[in-house]
């Protein structure tokens, strides 16, 4: 009966693995393994066995010291037999980790093996580092195997996994030129849809053009030309094991993406490879007349990995829950399906804001002039610029855009962004000396107001808005050199800040009125449309540069990468964006609700985008401003003594009360 008990207590710990058949029916391969008494012969099959594929969730847990599921096991058993396999995975699946395990078996059984891990940033590539790091620490037989020289080594520009004669990789791709010369074995091109074309197909892929074994190679095709010339036919080399034949490979990779980036003409074209099975017209339609006459089609490999496809309870059921009612079935499709999308669904399609990047390959021209540039954490002393500036709630980004005025269009150059939880984080390192909150946003304020001219400082009128004013004007917080920062002058519209000393250049926005937002809104999407809103470059150039520039310049947090990518933060955002009808007919604009625990429902944050409309808005209304008061100055004429002016009988200078006052007693 214990027998039987504890049978079936196996059978159930078991039932993960989903193999549901008989143990007669399984071929076990500790049988064949302990077939010889003879140890040495019992060592060379343990050494066999784990180099098989199929067996490599038997390495990951004996010498890896970590525990893969079947389904992981059999992507490992795919990528390993093709010379070009394609990952397209959900969220959350276990991509990067998967990757990492996959070099550091690549590089354990195939001696002398060079592997490169790129990314379009360097921090995409060293996510899978880490994960080696980890892994590395982990595992003392992996350890032991390697020796004492093997092991993880990090620079500046590069991290470099030793596994004995073996080395993993992980660069920077950058503009390709510090990489340009590099000669690899396998090749992982991570986030590949962040990657550019011409810097793969020029660089990047030119790693692997060397055979890995060339001297063997070219032997092979010498005999082959011989025996044909001959008419003999070659005897095959019983010695090559299909299975660790030492072949170049190059692994594309990352989470499916928009119809119009290059990863999905590259997945469009894999998948009519592997679908021809070798028909010489299917691969014409792909190639065209050119197919090389020994073209191999079952050299690719398309593996897609939905989150349907995933074990019950690989992934966390709430978290998907909340990402279909997060976003609607298209980028849903993309994130989680590994479905390539034509377009997002939102107020701002993601197209529209794609063609609003100033990069060479969009060629958008004002007034006949090539337009194209980059993030900044400093602006240009001869430019004038616009802050944006969401101000956070208790679980809110505080969020700031800056634009730049270039009288035919505006910049996008800056975005950053911080939380309470960061504050608390850089307090307890001595990084910041502002205790409250929102004096250190102000801070913050002030100091991109150095390096950015400010014109103007568009900031929410509602919540932590009215914080950040008082912030800017508390003459506690006012360093020397520094004015307090008020609201602007409206001379229609009089305040009793008006006559306040110091710099009058903050605009408060009303998003509680409806006119305002409907404005705001429909003006962005309309500047978008007109190209009169532009977003810097982005590719694998900018932040391989933006990473250089922060290591020369020794930046360790608000970092040009970081600017980077928070401005693509804020294309998400925008492309997040939905408009919605109230019962009334008026018009929302708001990120998709969700739900959250015990029923409750909420939203995805928005803060870049409520930063960059406000700064936009700005923007729009001191273009109108400056049309319809074509001059306006502080100041005015000396009239001589005793001279009327029969227009105007009001006070000679204009200005708040503390400049014209005091102006009156100099003449």
């Amino acid at each position: 009966m214990a027998d039987i008990s504890k049978n079936l207590d196996r059978v159930i710990q078991d039932a993960w693995l989903g193999i549901d058949v008989k143990d007669g029916d399984l071929f076990n391969p500790m049988d064949f393994l302990f077939h010889d008494d003879d140890p040495d012969k019992m060592l060379e099959r343990i050494a066999w066995l784990m180099m098989r594929p199929e067996y490599f969730s038997f390495v990951c847990k004996y010498i890896l010291n970590i525990e893969i599921s079947p389904f992981q096991s059999l992507l490992l058993q795919e990528m390993w037999h093709k010379k070009f396999p394609m990952l397209i995975g959900s969220r959350g699946m276990g991509k990067s980790f998967m990757l990492s395990v996959y070099p550091l078996l690549r590089a354990l059984f195939m001696p002398r093996r060079k592997i490169i891990v790129v990314g379009a940033a360097f921090r995409q590539s060293k996510v899978l580092f880490e994960y080696m790091d980890t892994i590395w620490k982990n595992a003392p037989i992996l350890r032991d195997l390697c020796g004492s020289r093997s092991g993880p080594r990090r620079d500046v520009d590069r991290c470099v996994m030793h596994i004995g004669d073996s080395t993993i990789t992980c660069l920077p791709l950058g503009d390709g030129s510090k990489i340009r010369g590099q000669r690899a074995n396998d090749i992982i091109a991570d986030e590949f849809a962040s990657i550019p074309r011409e810097i793969f197909e020029n660089v990047v892929a030119g790693f692997a053009a060397v055979s890995a074994s060339p001297i063997e190679k070219v032997k092979d095709r010498a005999e082959k030309k011989k025996a044909e010339e001959l008419g003999v036919d070659l005897i095959k080399k019983t010695n090559v094991d299909p299975l660790t034949e030492k072949s170049n490979q190059i692994i594309l990779s990352g989470t499916a993406y928009y119809d119009f980036n290059h990863f999905a003409e590259y997945w469009k074209r894999y998948k009519s490879i592997v679908n021809s099975k070798g028909d010489r017209q299917k691969l014409r339609e792909v190639f065209g007349d050119d197919v090389p006459e020994d073209f191999a089609w079952q050299e690719y490999s398309v593996i897609r990995m939905p989150v349907t496809t995933l074990p019950d309870g690989f992934m966390d059921e709430g978290q998907i829950a909340r990402a279909r009612a997060t976003v609607h079935s298209g980028i849903f499709q993309m994130e989680y399906g590994a479905c390539f999308t034509t377009d997002s669904q939102g107020f701002f399609k993601r197209s529209l804001i794609e063609n609003c990047i100033a990069s060479e390959s969009n060629n958008i021209t004002i007034n006949g002039e090539p337009i194209q540039f980059e993030s900044m954490l400093k602006g240009d002393p001869n430019k004038r610029y616009i802050f944006g500036v969401d101000p956070a709630s208790e679980v809110d980004n505080f969020s700031i855009v800056v634009l730049e005025l270039n009288g035919s269009h505006r910049r996008i150059v800056h975005v950053w962004t911080t939380n309470r939880s960061q504050h608390r984080d850089q307090l307890k390192a001595h990084l910041v000396d502002e205790d409250d909150f929102y004096s250190y946003c102000a801070r913050k304020i002030r100091n991109l107001m150095r390096v950015f001219p400010c014109m103007e400082i568009a900031l929410d009128a509602q919540g932590g808005g009215i914080a950040v004013m008082e912030a800017l004007h508390d003459k506690d917080k006012v360093r020397e050199g520094e004015q307090k920062i008020w609201p602007v002058i409206d001379y229609d519209k009089p305040k009793d800040t008006d006559d306040e000393p110091g710099l009058h250049i903050l605009r408060m926005c009303q998003f509680a009125k409806y006119d305002w937002l409907a404005e705001a809104n429909h003006g962005l999407r309309k500047d978008f449309e007109d190209k009169l809103v532009l977003f810097p470059d982005f590719d694998s150039v900018s932040l391989g540069l933006s990473a250089e520039e922060d290591n020369i310049e020794g930046r360790i947090y608000d970092t040009l990468e970081d600017c980077v990518m928070e401005i693509e933060e804020l294309k998400n955002e925008l492309s997040m964006i939905i408009m919605t009808q109230t019962g009334t007919g008026r018009e929302r604009w708001d990120t998709p609700e969700v739900k959250i625990a015990a029923g409750r429902k909420s939203r995805l944050r928005k803060d870049r985008y409520s930063s960059l409309i406000m700064a936009n808005m700005s923007a729009r209304q001191l273009d109108i401003e400056r049309t319809v008061r074509t001059y306006d100055h502080y100041g005015g004429f000396a009239r001589k003594s005793g001279e009327q002016n029969d227009k105007d009988n009001g006070p000679m200078y204009h200005g708040p009360s503390w400049f014209t006052e005091n102006m009156g007693d100099i003449y």
